[in-house]
């Protein structure tokens, strides 16, 4: 099922750190430690000191580097080299979810909502970030699924396959993606036990907007106006040039920080609006003068 867009009015500021990257069979999407719970109008919180696993998680996720390689996007892969084709590639529809770290948080009523993800103790992390209405299963689970939400699972596979279908061609199936994660769009994840091809049964993330860096070390912050319901906030890193077979080991650490504060009321502003015009009216009467 799809999320309803909803227009958003909170603030939220999010710091955050990196997490070791595990085997596909152990690295399921979960919040474990991560979960922020309910903001209200002036909820600041902070998770820090999490890790992540390569630093290009997140732009391999994006389409913005894209270069489609047509024999790859054929080519069985069982271990981790043969995701890594390559420094400065992306060359594979969607991303690895386990190259970055879920939060969640839960809004009871439209807020403005500032997201800050901040790279920690000098790891060289170049942080980025998606926001998404939606959440991942988590345990106990609802039969038939026995599993937390990833990339491998037959539900997740049959989506990948779908989504590669509808970009590159009746030709591809999952093997022409490098996971379930759009770092720009919609996607969708199942877990074990989960029916194929029903897309009832997948928990889906609707995008709502991103913050990213080019620098390493640095900072990425967006401020979003968001609606009543649950989000996961998913971070990784934005350095596509250190993909490699060495960084895709690699551990980075980082700090998520949110808050969130009150959207202005139309009238409000529109009286904000009627004052100022006001002020520079006296203001030019008196320069006039």
């Amino acid at each position: 099922m799809k999320f309803p867009l909803n227009p958003s009015r909170t603030a939220l500021s999010v710091a955050v750190c990196l997490c070791t990257w595990a085997l596909p069979a152990q690295a399921h999407v979960s919040y474990s430690g991560r979960d922020f719970g309910t903001l209200v109008e002036g909820t600041s919180a902070s998770i820090a000191t999490q890790k992540v696993t390569s630093n290009y998680g997140w732009a391999d996720a994006s389409d913005d580097s894209l270069v489609f390689n047509s024999t790859l996007a054929t080519t069985p892969r069982t271990d981790e080299a043969a995701f890594v084709s390559g420094t400065g590639t992306d060359d594979l529809y969607l991303g690895d979810s386990h190259k970055g770290k879920a939060f969640k948080l839960h809004l009871d009523g439209t807020l403005n909502v500032s997201i800050t993800a901040s790279a920690l103790n000098n790891s060289g992390l170049t942080p980025a970030f998606s926001v998404y209405q939606g959440l991942a299963a988590a345990s106990p689970f609802t039969a038939p699924q026995t599993s937390a939400d990833h990339d491998y699972a037959q539900a997740s596979q049959a989506w990948r396959t779908s989504f590669a279908q509808g970009a590159a061609g009746p030709a591809f199936n999952y093997l022409a993606t490098n996971g379930s994660w759009n770092a720009k769009g919609d996607w969708a994840l199942g877990g074990d036990g989960d029916p194929t091809g029903d897309d009832a049964a997948l928990d889906h993330f609707q995008f709502m907007g991103f913050g990213a860096t080019t620098t390493a070390n640095g900072v990425a912050s967006t401020t979003l106006t968001l609606g009543p319901g649950d989000y996961t906030v998913f971070v990784g890193g934005n350095d596509i040039t250190s993909k490699s077979l060495a960084d895709s080991a690699a551990s980075y650490a980082f700090a998520l920080s949110v808050s969130a504060t009150a959207v202005p009321e139309p009238a409000s502003k529109a009286m904000a609006l009627i004052g100022l015009a006001g002020l520079l009216v006296v203001r030019r009467h008196h320069t006039r003068a």
